[in-house]
């Protein structure tokens, strides 16, 4: 019965046809159509989103900020307040100004992209042409179920990737009230965030994760225990070492994570936050030049196809460093969409230079909030030193500063974060991270 009907979904004629055609509903999307919409862009030709989202594109990284403030907070991030573009004090992007803009959604997931066709040919069949196509369609979460650890479909437990995600999470924690106890798995940005927002609540939070550190990606052994420090001293407790064996139930609940060694940790709350799978396997078959899992992309964000193009998550690109990777940060996502877009409507960006930018925001709801920028290319040795109510940190590569960090409270300034930028642009020579800042202005 499948393949009978993938083969007559085939031969439907096309239900719309678009002059760009943006598949993947995030914030990329979001700001693809932005630059589009602009009267100096120059652009006039008719847009559609393919999305499996029942909402307009969103800034997801207020998910496991803003969205998960305790009740009593002052600020709580719902939609339309976080709609793009306002995670860069843009206009916020409703339905109404989708509308005005005359961009039309198409629900659904793409299933299949035929590039000599044009065509873009969703699961339930529906197919849709195109004169140039932005892939968009970003990462899912990666499940533990993947690695072995049974459990994790058991109500209570939680990925967070969606605003329906967030939203399933905080009813979670509203029926459940002071007697939640919850666990988070991962050390990452979205865990440790998680935790961060959590703990908010007034309830049991136990952020577990098998690295010597938090944020290890990132951090080097002191930042990652001046962190760590942050969180007990808050009410987070710590178990890390050993990752998650099984997560067991009990009256159709989620009711504790156990470990290798036997240790077990109650909860009847999980949020599972241990990273991502690039959303591209429905164009592993297209023929566009991939590499595990990635688009291969220029300095255009063209793909192999030359009326295809990808950005955000999905793209492989080159690097300021000579790396061809990808790169799964919103900054990144939001500059090669404006970038793509000005490709598009003809105004010679030049080839994509990005230069990588990190930060995290957590315990906003405190009179403590813990802030951190990140600039720069992250090579060579990490130098940090004590400053005010937190660190700051240079990276040194060859004698230079290949990248700069601000981390704590209330964190870096405006001002301060656009001289870290200058430091990671500019790459002074190195001698001691606190002569670099002092030199900055810093």
């Amino acid at each position: 019965m499948g393949a009978s009907w993938c083969k007559e979904a085939k031969e439907l004629p096309p239900s719309a046809n678009y002059d760009v055609l943006i598949v993947g509903g995030g914030n990329a999307a979001g700001y693809v159509c932005q630059e589009l919409a602009r009267k100096a862009s120059g652009f006039s030709g008719r847009i559609g989103i393919i999305s499996d989202e029942p909402v307009p594109p969103y800034e997801r990284p207020a998910l496991t900020k803003a969205f998960l403030h305790p009740p009593d907070a002052k600020v709580r991030a719902r939609l339309p307040g976080f709609h793009t573009c306002a995670g860069t004090q843009g206009e916020r992007q409703t339905s109404e100004w989708y509308e005005k803009n005359a961009i039309t959604f198409e629900n659904g997931r793409a299933a299949k992209i035929d590039l000599a066709a044009k065509v873009v040919q969703l699961e339930k069949g529906a197919r849709f042409s195109y004169e140039k196509c932005i892939i968009a369609t970003g990462s899912s979460p990666l499940r533990v179920s993947k690695f072995g650890v049974t459990g994790d479909d058991a109500p209570g437990v939680h990925y967070l990737r969606s605003v329906a995600d967030a939203t399933a999470l905080v009813a979670d924690m509203e029926k459940l009230s002071s007697q939640a106890k919850v666990v988070v798995m991962g050390g990452g940005f979205l865990g440790a965030e998680a935790a961060a927002g959590l703990v908010g609540w007034k309830v049991p939070v136990t952020l577990t994760f098998p690295d010597k550190h938090v944020l290890v990606r990132l951090f080097n052994a002191e930042l990652g225990a001046w962190m760590e420090g942050e969180y007990v001293r808050r009410g987070i407790e710590l178990y890390k070492g050993e990752a998650v064996k099984e997560i067991l139930s009990k009256d159709g609940r989620v009711c504790a994570v156990k470990f290798p060694s036997g240790k077990t940790i109650e909860c009847n709350v999980l949020v599972i936050g241990v990273g991502a799978q690039v959303a591209t396997s429905w164009c592993d078959e297209s023929g566009l030049s991939m590499t595990k899992g990635g688009i291969n992309v220029d300095g255009n964000m063209q793909t192999s196809d030359p009326n295809v193009y990808a950005i955000g998550d999905v793209a492989n690109f080159s690097w300021r460093s000579g790396k061809v990777d990808r790169c799964e940060h919103i900054q990144h996502a939001r500059n090669s969409a404006t970038h793509v877009a000005k490709v598009i409507s003809g105004q010679s960006p030049g080839s994509y230079d990005y230069l990588p930018y990190y930060y995290s925001r957590q315990f906003e709801y405190s009179e403590e909030p813990i802030v951190f920028n990140f600039f720069g290319l992250q090579q060579g040795t990490c130098h940090a030193f004590s400053r005010g109510k937190g660190f700051g940190a240079v990276w040194e590569s060859e004698g230079k500063v290949s990248a700069a960090l601000i981390l704590g409270s209330p964190g870096p300034s405006p001002d301060e974060a656009g001289k870290l930028k200058a430091l990671a642009e500019q790459k002074p020579s190195f001698s001691t991270a606190e002569k670099v800042f002092a030199d900055a202005g810093l």
